[in-house]
């Protein structure tokens, strides 16, 4: 299936809307949101990406390296978060 010039640039202007959106979106959230909301969302996210992040056509070994390296990025946060003293 061949897809059109104008039915890219239709698309990319509803995915360009859709960004908008949610970038007004994103600031109306951060200018409400706590440090500390915002740190637990983002280790929330992380968990999520984790638990979907792999693929099944990929070696076991890589879904072990890359869980290893986001458990740690997550240590490193919460680390830092404690000593801003910004999460409990």
């Amino acid at each position: 299936m061949k897809i059109t010039k104008e039915a890219a640039k239709a698309w990319k202007a509803e995915y360009d809307l859709i960004n908008q959106m949610e970038r007004e979106e994103l600031k109306e959230r951060l200018q409400s949101e706590t440090i500390e909301q915002s740190i637990k969302s983002y280790f929330e996210l992380c968990r999520r990406m984790i638990s979907i992040s792999g693929s099944s056509d990929e070696p076991m070994e890589l879904h072990i390296l890359r869980a290893r390296e986001q458990a740690s990025l997550i240590a490193k946060w919460k680390l830092l978060a404690e000593r801003l003293k910004h999460v409990a």
